[in-house]
């Protein structure tokens, strides 16, 4: 006995666009939260692409994956971008501190 069933084939979901950007630049705004602005600029790049898939895939959930990676994003944006204000901030106050140590060693006679 044969049966002629005929199935649908299987439609493919590709990644929300600005999932993998999202992904990839939360990663290194991690990586590089050292660099002045560098961390900082990127991270606020993850945060806008994650809501960027995020709206991609409530507008066509059918079409559409990747809120994993969106998240992710989202995730490492906002650590990599308070870890580069922070460090920043450590940065201006050590300068700031070492400026002052310079100018009173100035004021007390220096060599």
């Amino acid at each position: 006995m044969e049966t002629n069933e005929y199935h649908a084939a299987p439609t493919s979901k590709t990644s929300a666009p600005g999932a993998v950007s999202s992904l990839v630049c939360g990663i290194i705004s991690v990586v590089v939260c050292w660099v002045p602005i560098a961390g900082l600029i990127l991270g606020i790049i993850a945060i806008l692409h994650h809501s960027k898939a995020k709206k991609n895939i409530q507008a066509n959930p059918q079409s559409f994956e990747g809120g994993g990676m969106a998240i992710g994003g989202l995730v490492c944006g906002i650590v990599g971008t308070v870890s580069s204000v922070i460090y920043n901030i450590f940065w201006v106050i050590a300068m700031m501190s070492i400026n002052q140590a310079i100018e009173a060693f100035d004021n007390y006679g220096g060599y």
